[in-house]
Parts: structure tokens; sequence; C-alpha cells
């Protein structure tokens, strides 16, 4: 008896679930600081919307929900999110604790401009993301990022342009990989090689959670930006380190 009072009362808890209107996975979405959803579609259940992220990007969103059966009902929900300049996939599943997001894909330097302009920084090509695992949480007001495990960001190359205090510079870089180490409890840092004939890491950025990015820049990565270095440095040394704010 008991056991059919409750099998009964999941499937209508799942049959109001399929119903609920779109509008309510925004109370979802918005626990992210910076991020919103508008234009909600559809129903928790399946549905599409356009996402923004400050700041200024967006793109479409959109979701179906499956349910995992453990020790608990836990939703998954599996997303999309897509414009001209990038195709995103992969699934979130909320926690009491924390967010567990999958994510892979690939998205164009154009879809960088509204953060990298800050910065007169503009970047070609395209970037493809590896299968990533992030958890998502909240601490003392502010949203933490922690990387499950390693990840790897990979640029397909192109032509760098950025201002210098003597104006514009250009400069061909080939193909680049970014190793995006996880460490449990601080920020993740980022190891940035050529894609091919790597010697080791030519830029590394350790970032804090004050917003803040320690920036180690060797001799190679200067010479790849069309600079010269004169000093008795080797190509894999470091020779400039910032401490700079970045977000």
């Amino acid at each position: 008896m008991k056991r059919n009072i409750f099998v009964g009362a999941l499937v209508v808890a799942v049959m109001l679930t399929a119903l609920a209107p779109a509008n309510l996975m925004r109370i979802t979405i918005t626990q992210v600081a910076g991020v919103d959803l508008v234009k909600p579609q559809g129903t928790v259940w399946r549905g599409n919307g356009i996402l923004i992220v400050n700041p200024g990007l967006s793109a479409n969103l959109s979701w179906q929900v499956s349910w995992q059966i453990s020790e608990s009902l836990t939703p998954n929900i599996h997303w999309q999110l897509a414009n001209n300049e990038l195709s995103l996939q992969g699934k979130f599943i909320p926690g009491l604790r924390a967010q567990k997001v999958d994510i892979e894909g690939n998205f164009s330097g154009l879809s960088l401009e509204p953060i990298l302009a800050r910065y007169d920084i503009s970047i070609p090509g395209t970037f493809q993301v590896t299968p990533t695992q992030v958890l998502i949480s909240e601490s003392d007001a502010a949203t933490e990022f922690e990387l499950v495990t390693d990840s790897k960001l990979l640029w397909s190359g192109g032509t760098i342009s950025y201002v210098l205090s003597n104006g514009l510079e250009q400069a061909y870089v080939p193909g680049l990989t970014a190793t995006i180490k996880s460490a449990r409890g601080s920020l993740p840092t980022v190891f940035i090689e050529l894609a091919k004939n790597s010697t080791g890491p030519l830029l590394t950025l350790t970032p804090e959670r004050n917003g803040y990015v320690n920036i180690e820049v060797t001799r190679g990565f200067i010479e790849l930006m069309g600079r010269t270095w004169t000093g008795s440095a080797k190509y894999n040394d470091v020779v400039l380190a910032v401490n700079r704010r970045v977000f």
C-alpha cells in the first residue's frame, strides 16, 4: 500500500514538473552571478530561451530534462548553447551544495570580443573545448568554480591583434593548447604551449579568487608575439611576471 502511494505521488510530481512553465528554469540559472535567461519558452521538462552572460555574451539555450534514479531522484538537464559563433553542449546536475556542469564543444574568437575588447586584444580562429566537468557553488555571497579534472582548450591559430603604447601590433601565432589543471579548493592554473613541437609552457596563468591573475611570460611567448628579447634567457625561461586584475 505504501509503495503504491509513493509511486503514485512520484508520477504526479513528474507530471507537474513536465507541465511547469520554462520561466521556472530561470530561477536555477540565475543562481550563477552575472547569468540570466530571457524569453523562456516551453516547459521545465523541455524548453529554450536566450542565455545572457556579462559582459555582453548571449546565445540560444535549449534544454531537456531526464531523471537519474540512484539514492535520490536527481534531474539531469541536457543543454545546448548556440549562436553563429559557438556551439556548446553538456549536462547540468543541480545539487544542494553545488551544481555540476559537463561541457564540451567549440567557439570562435569573435565570440570573445565583448571580453577581449577591454584589453585591446583580438583573437581569430576556433577554440575547441574538450569534455570538462565543473562544480559551481556559492560561498560568502560569491560564486565559486572548481574544475573536477584536468581539461584542455585547443586553439587553431591565426593573426592576433593587440595594442601597445606605440600603436596596433599584429602577429601570426600557430595553434596553441591550454592545459587547465584542476586544484581542489582553488582556481585552476592554465598552462599554454604550442600545439605542435612543444617544448613546454610558454605562458602560465594562475587566477586568484580576488579577481587577480598571476601571469608568467617566457621568452618564447614574447618572440611568438613578434617581439624581440635581447637578454640571455632561454626559450622557456620566465622573463616577465605580472599580477593583473582580470575579473
